[in-house]
């Protein structure tokens, strides 16, 4: 279950970079005003993760906890980098389907890394964040590192992630997702021509190995930086939270689609827009279903954590839990294929669901699906570090996280 607000601070898992040898193809860039160059969206050496539905111009809109962007530049001279960025804003719904505390606007937060070192530690611990300041859709620029420092002449790889999930709490979606400009680039030398100073190379490629999440706050990571001011105020840090460091672990690319308050078929705090929706759109917080092209990214695991907000629902005959559930694994498996590994988890919130997830388990291995139980059980009970707002801080994430990559990996003989 989630608070009636929450102050985001968000925090990374990083694993140790690998050395790579990559033959690098140059892109150019194009110009867009005096003394600033535009490397636009559609850049061939852009590398996109997660969930992102393609805009006018080639831009990328995204809402989901996890998605990133990865370039890498040349540059032949010291240059300031900045991310161009809009959002959608929007007024939050007049009649909220029962859900009084839909949050309208919702500030999503980034952190960036640059050659692997983290930029920006100040104001709620991210490198930039969209603001309701904004007006709507309005394109805004936001420096890549800290302070707006020069990014020295050479090679760099730069990294952005979006660090929180979508509008929370939101029973009846706004939509408020962000979209993707492109990088502005300018040479710190009057002299120069910033067209003159940058090309794009191909970056290191991306992990072969692939796992999709669906869940809810205690896979987005709510809580669980345990800094709360107020009562009512809560620390989000997804790049801590278990399902991305299970990717870091295994090298593999991640896909989340993670909502606090949402359930299979009864969220914590009203609206009738559930998880199964939810999976079935590219735009989280856009109410359009079936966007999501599941041929596009196909995953080697799926693992679903659905239930703690679905409370007696969940073991309530009369809620179809267990006949929502079998249809969301099944329609994975059409989708992703025979080959897909599915992980049906329970924990560490409630155990109240894990008796309906085991007989989920039992009637999809029966129809052929390689399927899995994820024991998260246990992992609150204070052995693995403290609860924040009674949900897993990072100590605990970590935990999990450990033993849920034991478990996949070994299934999937990793």
């Amino acid at each position: 279950m989630v608070g009636l607000g929450r102050v985001v601070m968000v925090w990374m898992a990083m694993a140790a970079g690998s050395s790579l040898t990559v033959v690098a193809t140059a892109a150019a860039a194009t110009p867009i005003d005096t003394g600033l160059l535009l490397i636009p969206p559609t850049d061939p050496n852009f590398q996109y993760i997660g969930r992102m539905e393609d805009g006018d111009g080639g831009v990328k809109m995204f809402d989901m906890p996890g998605c990133e962007i990865r370039a890498r530049i040349d540059l032949a001279e010291a240059s300031h980098v900045q991310v161009a960025m809009s959002q959608r804003h929007l007024p939050p719904p007049t009649n909220p389907a029962g859900n009084s505390k839909n949050s309208g606007f919702e500030m999503n937060f980034f952190v960036v890394w640059v050659d692997g070192v983290r930029q920006g530690l100040g104001g709620h611990n991210a490198t930039f964040w969209t603001d309701k300041s904004q007006a709507d859709e309005a394109v805004v620029t936001f420096n890549v590192t800290t302070n707006g420092a020069a990014i020295p002449a050479g090679t760099h790889d730069i990294r952005i992630l979006k660090a929180t999930e979508a509008d929370w709490n939101g029973g009846t979606p706004v939509p408020n997702y962000v979209t993707f400009h492109g990088l502005n680039v300018g040479s710190v030398s009057e002299s120069t021509e910033s067209k003159d100073t940058v090309r794009t190379l191909a970056p290191p490629p991306l992990p072969t190995r692939k796992i999709e999440f669906l869940g809810d706050s205690i896979t987005a990571g709510y809580c669980n930086e345990c800094q709360s001011p107020v009562h009512d105020a809560n620390n989000e840090a997804f790049g801590a939270s278990w399902d991305f460091q299970i990717g870091q672990l295994l090298t593999a690319q991640v896909h989340t689609a993670a909502w606090s308050g949402l359930g299979m078929v009864h969220n914590c705090c009203g609206g009738n827009t559930t998880m199964p929706t939810i999976f079935n759109r590219t735009l989280a917080s856009v109410n359009i279903d079936n966007s999501w092209d599941w041929n596009s990214w196909v995953p080697d695991a799926l693992v679903v954590n659905l239930g703690t907000n679905d409370g007696g629902s969940a073991t309530d005959p009369k809620a179809h839990y267990v006949g929502t559930y079998i249809d969301v694994v099944m329609q994975a498996s059409v989708n992703y294929g025979p080959n897909l590994q599915v992980f049906l988890a329970c924990g560490p919130m409630s155990e109240t669901y894990c008796a309906p997830v085991q007989q989920v388990l039992t009637a999809v291995t029966a129809k052929g699906v390689k399927a899995h139980f994820l024991d998260q059980r246990g992992f609150l009970n204070g052995t693995f570090g403290k609860a924040c707002c009674g949900h897993p801080s990072i100590q605990v994430d970590t935990a999990m996280a450990a033993s849920g990559a034991a478990s996949i990996k070994a299934a999937l003989g990793w």
